[in-house]
């Protein structure tokens, strides 16, 4: 029996998205004390942090092409079940490749479930009330970005078997309902030398770098930002504060940012924005406070995460005046951030292990600082 109440059918894929976005946010606060059962190496913590953007980048394509054969519906499912699958594995690993593994098929899983939910969530909508589809799909994604955090120090706190048990009968749940939303016309396909075409365009190229920012500075938060207040003495708990802020201010913040971009242009507001995340980097580094650290962390993250709407939408722009689809905007977006997400874990593994926590937050600070310039000189 389908579901034919449109709320209702939003409301899953939110759940959707949620779902998804729970197990993400979740490693930060258990991240030190995995370092501790299992004696990782700043260099493995930081791998295991880019596990997701690996997965991410993995399944971008074949995702693509689920999505064109089967549908959205079919690929949401899919998604999410995979999601389901890769918590229970991840909550009885017992050791780094176990856990590895976990977190790149949660990757994949997320970028094959993305690629479904967006598009049923807009189709099943039609035109008038796409926005608003698309934005309540998004909300649940932010807010399994807050709860994520807390699950993350629930399980330090109870044990990841018990927790994550029940986080993957709850995914595998909702994996279930996606299978009854309507039936949503099938992803067109286009060939990949119709996207790379795309890169012509310098609102593409300087977009899809924006659009990659956030993936990148939320690896180098996640390791360097944890392993920063476990040093000044934050326990698990505090660590899933600071975590969950990004969500929750994000939440405000983001709307704001792509409202501005709509009225007063893409540069300003991105500008801003960057500038915000890149002041509040500097100062992580520069701060042996707790509450002051996790203040910060909160404030760079949320808004780093709010460049991606407005950076999403200059590679619509770019592709548009090209007379391209606008569509093709989140597969390229998918391309682009899973490498960059990586990058800046594993980086963060590197210089975080070799030389310290400052100077790999002064790295994530030049590469806002450099995003700031390549803004700016935006036609």
């Amino acid at each position: 029996m389908r579901i034919s109440n449109l709320r209702i059918a939003i409301l899953i894929c939110a759940l959707g998205a949620m779902s998804e976005s729970l197990f993400y946010t979740a490693l930060a606060p258990m991240l030190t004390v995995l370092d501790d059962d299992f004696g990782f190496k700043h260099e493995q913590a930081g791998l295991l942090v880019a596990g997701y953007a690996i997965g991410y980048w993995i399944g971008a394509y074949p995702a693509y092409r689920v999505a064109a054969r089967y549908g959205p519906r079919a690929c949401a499912s899919v998604g999410v079940g995979l999601v389901a699958v890769a918590t229970l594995a991840f909550a009885y690993g017992d050791g780094f490749t176990v856990l590895m593994g976990a977190r790149t098929l949660v990757g994949v899983g997320s970028v094959v479930a993305y690629t479904g939910l967006l598009p049923a969530a807009g189709a099943m909508a039609g035109p008038d009330r796409r926005g608003a589809a698309i934005g309540t799909t998004y909300s649940g994604s932010a807010a399994g970005s807050a709860v994520g955090p807390l699950i993350g120090s629930l399980a330090v706190e109870v044990g990841r078997g018990t927790v994550f048990t029940a986080v993957a009968v709850g995914q595998g749940l909702v994996a279930a309902l996606l299978t009854r939303l309507p039936t949503v016309p099938n992803t067109e396909h286009a060939p990949m030398r119709v996207m790379w075409s795309h890169l012509r365009s310098q609102k593409v190229r300087v977009g899809l770098w924006i659009t990659s920012v956030p993936g990148f500075a939320l690896g180098v938060l996640t390791l360097s930002g944890t392993y920063r207040l476990d040093e000044v003495g934050a326990g698990s708990t505090v660590i899933a504060i600071a975590f969950s802020g990004i969500a929750v201010i994000n939440v405000f913040v983001a709307p704001k940012i792509g409202q501005a971009s709509d009225r007063l242009g893409r540069r300003r507001p991105l500008m801003l924005a960057l500038a915000v995340a890149g002041i509040a980097v500097v100062l992580i580094a520069a701060a042996a406070f707790e509450v002051s650290t996790v203040a910060l962390i909160a404030i760079a993250g949320a808004f780093m995460l709010a460049v991606a709407g407005p950076g999403l939408a200059l590679v619509g722009d770019g592709i548009h005046e090209e007379d391209g689809d606008p569509a093709h905007a989140t597969f390229l977006m998918n391309l682009f951030w899973g490498p960059s997400a990586a990058l800046g874990a594993i980086a963060a593994g590197l210089v975080h292990g070799s030389i310290g926590a400052e100077v790999s937050l002064l790295m994530l600070a030049a590469i806002v600082a450099l995003s700031f310039v390549f803004v700016r000189r935006l036609a």
